[in-house]
């Protein structure tokens, strides 16, 4: 029976490709269903479980979603099989055998489902008839027979609306915040019912521009709605009432920040819920307008999720989701940097978590996406735009021509990433240190060595071609000869290209704090420059950058954070976004990254080893007079409080250093640690 308790099995990837189908086909747009632009990858129609079993004997029962045909293998002959058809229980004799169960379901996708003599759970292996057994995929969620895989596991709340007026010939219904909720209206009696949900009241009272609007006939005086994104409701019946049910994923609050400055607490507080609404099967750009799993974005969505839930779950079914299956034909979401975006986010999965049996299982789709990467490379070594690309970076104006340094910065990091996750996946574990190096895993980490290699050169190319000797910065493109400087290349050179100090100070005071230089404009990008700032140790900016963009974000009644924001803009103006009226995401995973920032730079809690088996500890007042926060980690805690005299530290796992003024002492797991100071900033 093993470890483990019965679950819910599947072919590895399969449960995140078929929920990515579900979602990404959800998407309402003006009236209409709105496919997605990207290519998406279908679960496998016919999936084989297998596992080798020794029991006493017993009686074991099959649940599945599909149909199913089980042979018991008893000897290492053909011959030697007893078939069982579609029988969901099956008595099992004493002794040695393998159990095959073959599942097919055309509807969603094959899942499996075992109990009794023997269980279903991690020990299994799958196949889909292409002879290539694998670890099975579970999930703790789904150790309920009851509750099959085809339905993700969401939990309901009933929410009611704050406020009903009459407006318009109809009726408009405000719950207060923005959520993400199931909608029933009731005492319809129109013949035809127009019905908007709008992220603010102008959108809701929109019937035209509303991006999410119906026109419906009731029946029996009522109409139903699937979960979507509202603060607004209108309705065009007077005599209308409505139900809603906010649908979320149950995730854990474990971390928090708190200081003197009421307006960043608030920032906080609604950074952390404008997060929570976009975690749900997958990391969300935004619950609205696309509702969709972007590359990048669910990068940045990896820091906040540290600082915030740690749940390294939601991460895992998304990178999953992204990496699509064989044969791999586009770029992830079609762009470029988003492809890279993915293998550096999952060697930050791996730094996080120390997940190898993760890095193990992904690795067919790591291996798959790298060589779609490799075949597109030009002849030398860089990556440029093809037929179908979209080479993006951000929105902004950049030199485009030929190779774009960003591109190339974070493909290098992709190389180098893909190299340590090989490491990482064809390494010995630590239980069996004691076994030799099969000639599996020499191979592995040898082309392990070989893309870290490949990944050295193309940085030293990168400088070569994109470093401008008389401007002492990166340059976008070298093809062009039109040196065009951009904060976008040099960020990414500062953070993922491996540049000397006096190159990076020459980015910092040339570009990031040069005004001449065109400013970043999206908050996307803006998570880039803050970790600049903050690493090269002008904190203060943080404050000051929190209050500004978001302080003001929050005086127009927005009761989650904006895809972008512009002070300058007034009224309705806020909202439109691509050419449309209400276009722009008012609830959208980006603009959470204060919760990273004050985790990461005030709090001061690094990892600086895989698993966080070291972290450092190194508080930052900034402009502050006093925080208190807390910082997930593996297995514990880390819990920080510091104002202008001393900073205390506890924590309950050990490994961490707290620095202060350039000393260090030991945490000790268990015991709060003490500091006086002798400076406002540490």
């Amino acid at each position: 029976m093993g470890i483990y308790m019965a679950k819910w099995i599947w072919k590895f990837g399969e449960f995140e490709i078929y929920h990515s189908l579900m979602l990404h086909d959800r998407r309402q747009q003006y009236g209409y269903p709105e496919p997605v632009v990207w290519k998406m990858y279908a679960p496998e129609p016919v999936v084989v479980f297998q596992k080798k079993v020794t029991t006493a004997g017993g009686v074991f029962r099959i649940h599945a979603c599909g149909h199913v045909s089980t042979t018991i293998q008893t000897g290492s002959k053909l011959w030697e099989t007893e078939k069982y058809g579609g029988k969901t229980e099956i008595a099992l004799k004493a002794g040695t055998v393998t159990v095959q169960i073959r599942v097919s379901n055309l509807k969603t996708f094959p899942c499996l489902f075992v109990e009794g003599v023997i269980e279903s759970d991690e020990s299994w292996e799958a196949d889909d008839l292409s002879m290539n057994f694998e670890p099975v995929g579970t999930d703790s969620l789904f150790m309920d027979r009851e509750k099959t895989p085809e339905i993700f596991p969401f939990s309901y709340a009933p929410i009611s609306y704050r406020k009903k007026e009459k407006l318009e010939n109809g009726v408009l219904f405000d719950y207060g915040k923005e959520t993400f909720a199931a909608v029933r209206l009731l005492h319809l009696t129109d013949q035809k019912v127009q019905v908007n949900f709008g992220e603010s009241q102008e959108e809701a009272l929109d019937h035209d521009w509303s991006v999410i609007h119906f026109l419906q006939e009731p029946k029996e005086g009522e109409l139903s709605y699937a979960p979507c994104a509202f603060r607004y409701l209108y309705v065009s019946d007077e005599g209308a009432e409505a139900e809603a049910e906010y649908e979320y994923l149950p995730l854990e609050y474990r971390g928090n920040f708190q200081c003197e400055d009421e307006l960043i607490n608030r920032v906080w507080h609604v950074a952390a819920y404008t997060f929570r609404l976009n975690c749900r099967e997958f990391f969300l750009d935004g619950i609205k307008r696309d509702r969709w799993v972007w590359s990048a974005d669910a990068y940045q969505s990896l820091f906040v999720n540290r600082y915030l839930f740690f749940d390294p779950e939601i991460e895992k079914r998304t990178l999953i989701a992204l990496g699509g299956k064989a044969p791999f034909k586009r770029h992830i979401n079609t762009i470029m940097d988003y492809t890279f975006f993915w293998f550096i986010g999952i060697k930050e999965y791996y730094q996080t978590y120390g997940d190898r049996k993760f890095v193990r299982q992904i690795l067919p789709q790591m291996k798959e996406v790298m060589a779609f990467c490799e075949g597109r490379e030009s002849d030398d070594g860089f990556m440029r735009e093809k037929q179908g690309d979209w080479n993006f970076i951000d929105w902004a104006p950049m030199d485009k021509e030929g190779a774009l340094c960003g591109e190339q910065i974070l493909y290098g990091k992709a190389l180098e990433c893909y190299g340590d996750l090989l490491k990482a996946a064809f390494s010995k574990d630590i239980e069996n240190e004691s076994r030799p190096v099969d000639t599996k895993q020499e191979q592995g980490l040898e082309l392990a060595e070989g893309y870290g290699r490949k990944a050295r050169r193309l940085y030293e190319l990168i400088k070569e071609k994109f470093y401008d000797k008389e401007k002492e910065v990166f340059i976008d493109s070298f093809e062009s000869g039109r040196r065009n400087v951009t904060r976008h290349s040099n960020i990414l050179a500062y953070l993922f290209l491996p540049c000397s100090e006096k190159q990076k100070k020459d980015i910092y005071e040339k570009v990031i704090l040069n005004e001449a230089v065109r400013q970043i404009t999206t908050p996307y990008f803006k998570f880039y420059e803050n970790q600049v700032h903050c690493l090269e140790g002008n904190g203060r900016l943080l404050e000051e950058s929190i209050r500004k963009y978001y302080g003001s974000m929050l005086k127009t009644g927005a009761t989650t954070l904006y895809e972008e924001y512009d002070p300058a803009m007034k009224g309705a103006e806020h909202y439109a976004m691509y050419g449309n009226p209400y276009e722009k995401s008012l609830c959208h995973a980006w603009s959470a990254s204060p919760i990273y920032l004050l985790g990461a730079f005030r709090l001061g809690v690094l990892s600086t080893d895989v698993a966080y088996e070291t972290f450092d500890v190194r508080p930052d007042l900034g402009d502050l007079k006093w925080f208190c926060g807390k910082v997930p980690v593996p297995g514990g805690v880390v819990e920080v409080c510091a104002n202008e005299k001393e900073i205390r530290v506890w924590t309950d796992v050990s490994g961490g250093t707290l620095w202060v003024e350039g000393k260090a002492w030991e945490l000790v797991a268990g015991k709060e640690t003490v500091v006086k100071i002798r400076h406002l900033s540490f």
